[in-house]
């Protein structure tokens, strides 16, 4: 006979039993506070059975310190240390931010031995519309950040990031995810600034290895559905795939004479993944490293210089499954120099700040890619069941982007006149960029191949075999080497007024730069009220504007040259000379007279001192609008084609969060709970906007009905429910038990099939009768998603005063669903999966 309850709420949301009752167990270790005063110790009777408890500030905390009711998240080196992953991302610790999304990709198979940091969405921004700094200075990447096939023939993938930085040389990440202070432009989502580390009064260093393996990771297979009526064979199961990947991290940090010091850092990250192409296995690789070296001295007395020198490549050798001779790599990243000075002065406390980046977003390739239909000599693809013998590559391709910057902020210590205390901030800042495509030669794609067993290639051998085939058409990639530039500049002031318990932010905000022309002025506005006079429970509210960056992707294509197409048969078996084929029409991109795109937030909130912890809700609203969008246009009489890019792109977010941080010893725990949603037009800039207008009709659900009656939500980064629990805790001296679980809700969104179907009878004028084509959309819904991660650490002390830690980290721990394979369709997804780690202190 078995007992049953009535399920809990959690059951009833879908959390699992088993989940359910381990974080009981973990949070009921955790001490029961109903206040918090700062640096307040709580010693109980000697008799009683709990030890010691210290119970931190709460400005310790990631919600705590901000005084301007910005919306700020705060992780310090305890907080990186603690939740950082064993591959060196920083994504343990930015999930712990509410409102902060990541794709849908980082569940597949692809993020086990991808390098690249994963995407990441901020209030509802696109993953690029986010600002990356590094100690003050933008590594975000404006060179087609949305890009993402690795077989592109002009595009290379790329990432909203030039940079990608290891997790063992940042000191501080901060995330401002509303109410953003004037200091911070250029993007519609968030800010995400790192600060690398700085030396200690002590020298310290560090040497750790970590790994995992496929043979360590928990797959799950489905395949597709299959009717035994249709005659068709049943499908086969898809392979699970195989990789290495491995990280080894040096660091080390000492004193430099009697008050500098100098930080020295070497990380490297590899991964290798097994793929069969052409019948055999071969590896294709991966490889980040990342170099700091970081002098911090003093000015004077009063001043304080940072100096930092980085070099981050990537590296990533591929090529090209089931086609002949396609070795090809792409290489990223690139090199970055900063000064950073903060003097203290009487009236004036004030930073000058530097920066020199490099970034690289390039390709080597073979030149040229011929599609050969399988023959007597051009067997390879018959010998491998590929239904045509492909070979070669898209040749090599170079984009560069460059950036000189400076920025002066100065702030007044603060003042007080009557009663009202004042405090000023206002700076400055100017950015130089420039970028550069290059291709060196002509590329030729030839497509069509015709076997003829007569055909005279007249001594050409590259795009025809004698007496087997030639190629009909081919496209045209030219050389080009163009460069572009922009220039921006900014100015910005904010004003704190503080007047008993309320205190306002007021501020502007002024960007131009050269390629938009738009002269862009944004307010920042905020302010708080501390409630009760304590500081205990505070009301928080801002309304603000950003303005975004302008991508300088659109000016590099609006001065390349375009592709065309050529075609070409024969004469008495004899092959003609390549000629242009001008019905086709080929692409060119036209950018002018743009609109800079914004968004429009009001933010509502409260925080409170609770449970010894910090407890924040807030409501956050964005309009966006002016969005970059394009729309195609037909073969004009100058024989092109015209995509134009426009301003007709728009968003929407709602979010609602609640979080709760708190310190307790060495206990960090925090909890976070997040509704939002998100409405939008288009995917990215590079999605039609206007290729269904709102007035026209669709398909969907069975009924013929105008596009602008679908309530279109975003398809990734828009899980209208998340919730993150973290908890860091000793268990006795030597041993540290990381935990993160995390919740994504039931996710239903409406999608184009790409199917196309016949809508109502037209009547032309002519008397010709014709029907509507009608896209279909349809409702596909994504289910619950439950995963939580360890991580257990051991720690050893050795002789003189060293320690050897070991970690493992068991990432989906309860071997849950990751629903990255639709139903009834054929996919692998990763369930259970591990990564060790050694580490030793001296």
């Amino acid at each position: 006979m078995t007992n049953r309850c009535d399920p809990c709420p959690m059951c009833r949301a879908g959390f699992k039993p088993s989940t359910v009752w381990m974080l009981t167990l973990v949070v009921s270790g955790l001490p029961t506070l109903v206040q918090a005063e700062a640096a307040t110790v709580v010693t109980l009777p000697a008799d009683a059975r709990l030890d010691t408890i210290e119970v931190r500030p709460t400005d310790r905390t990631p919600l705590g310190g901000e005084t301007t009711a910005a919306g700020r998240y705060r992780f310090d080196a305890r907080y990186i240390e603690r939740f950082v992953g064993a591959d060196g991302s920083v994504d343990g610790v930015l999930r712990l931010v509410p409102g902060l999304q990541f794709g849908e990709v980082a569940l597949t198979p692809e993020s086990l031995f991808d390098l690249r940091p994963e995407s990441f969405s901020i209030s509802g921004g696109r993953f690029y519309e986010n600002q990356f700094l590094l100690d003050g200075v933008s590594i975000s990447n404006r060179l087609d950040p949305a890009a993402n096939t690795p077989n592109a023939i002009d595009d290379i993938p790329g990432h909203e990031q030039s940079q990608f930085i290891d997790s063992a040389l940042i000191g501080e990440i901060r995330v401002f995810d509303s109410n953003v202070p004037a200091e911070y432009s250029r993007f519609t989502g968030g800010v995400v600034e790192v600060e690398t580390r700085r030396a200690g009064s002590t020298p310290e260093g560090s040497v750790s290895y970590s790994a995992t393996r496929s043979n360590w990771v928990s797959y799950r297979t489905f395949t597709r559905d299959w009717d035994p009526d249709s005659g068709a064979l049943p499908p086969e199961p898809p392979g699970t795939p195989e990789f290495s990947r491995d990280r080894l991290a040096l660091n080390y940090s000492t004193p430099v004479g009697e008050a500098s010091g100098l930080v020295l850092g070497i990380n490297q990250s590899r991964s290798t993944t097994p793929e069969v192409t052409l019948g055999r296995s071969r590896s294709q690789e991966q490889e980040n490293t990342n170099l700091l070296m970081k002098l911090t001295t003093p000015e004077g007395d009063r001043g304080l210089l940072d100096f930092s020198l980085g070099y981050a490549p990537y590296r990533n050798e591929r090529f090209i499954t089931d086609v002949k001779d396609s070795d090809f790599t792409i290489e990223g990243g690139g090199y970055s120099m900063t000064g950073n000075l903060e003097y203290a002065g009487d009236r004036l406390d004030q930073q000058f700040r530097v920066g020199l980046n490099y970034s690289e977003n390039s390709r080597s390739a073979p030149k040229d890619f011929f599609n050969w239909a399988n023959t007597r000599s051009v067997d390879w693809g018959r010998r491998a069941d590929v239904g045509n013998s492909r070979q070669g590559g898209f040749g090599d391709l170079d984009k560069e982007q460059a950036s000189l910057s400076g920025r002066w902020l100065a702030q007044t210590p603060g003042g007080q006149v009557g009663q009202v205390r004042i405090r000023h901030r206002f700076g400055a800042e100017v950015n130089h960029q420039r970028y550069r495509f290059q291709r060196d030669e002509d590329l030729y794609i030839f497509q069509n191949p015709v076997v003829n067993s007569e055909v005279q290639c007249r001594g050409n051998s590259d795009d025809c075999l004698q007496r087997e085939q030639y190629f009909s058409t081919r496209n045209v990639h030219p050389a080009d080497d163009v460069e572009v530039s922009l220039n921006e500049t900014g100015l910005f002031a904010e004003t704190t007024l503080g007047w008993q318990r309320l205190s306002g932010t007021f501020g502007l905000r002024y960007d131009h730069d050269d390629f938009l022309g738009n002269h862009d002025v944004a307010y920042r506005t905020r302010g708080s009220l501390d409630v009760f006079g304590d500081g205990r429970t505070v009301v928080r509210a801002g309304v603000n504007r950003y303005y975004g960056a302008a991508l300088l992707t659109y000016k590099l294509r609006e001065a390349r040259a375009p592709f065309y197409r050529e075609y070409r048969g024969t004469t008495q078996n004899i092959v003609r000379d390549w000629e242009l084929d001008s019905g086709e029409g080929s692409f060119r991109y036209v950018f002018h007279d743009l609109n800079t795109p914004y968004s429009d937030e009001v933010m509502v909130g409260v925080q409170q001192v609770l449970l010894g912890g910090l407890f924040n809700l807030q409501l956050v609203q964005r309009e966006n609008r002016d969005e970059f969008a394009r729309t195609t246009t037909a073969v004009q009489p100058d024989g092109y084609r015209y995509y134009i890019m426009n301003n007709e792109g728009r968003s929407r977010y709602r979010g609602l969060s609640t979080a709760w941080f708190g310190e307790f010893g060495q206990t960090l725990v925090g909890l976070h709970l997040t509704y939002s949603e998100t409405r939008t037009s288009n995917a990215d800039y590079d999605d039609p906007v206007d290729a269904t207008g709102s007035g026209a009709y669709v398909f969907y659900q069975g009924r013929r009905i105008r596009y602008g009656e679908l309530d279109i939500l975003r398809e990734d980064f828009s899980r209208p429910w998340v919730a993150n629990f973290s908890l860091s805790r000793p268990m006795g001296e030597r041993v540290m038990v990381d935990l993160n679980t995390r919740y994504r809700g039931r996710h239903a969104i409406i999608t184009r099939t790409g199917l196309v179907v016949e809508g109502d009878r037209i009547e032309l004028p002519s008397g010709e009768v014709v029907y509507e084509s009608l896209d279909v959309y349809e409702r596909e819904s994504r289910p619950v998603t439950f995963i939580t991660d360890l991580r257990l650490s051991y720690a050893q002390p050795m002789p003189r005063s060293t320690l050897l830690t070991a970690q493992l980290q068991i990432n989906n721990l309860f071997n849950e669903r990751t629903h990255t394979v639709a139903s009834g369709q054929s996919g692998v997804e990763i369930g259970r999966y591990y990564w060790v780690s050694l580490k030793y202190d001296f």
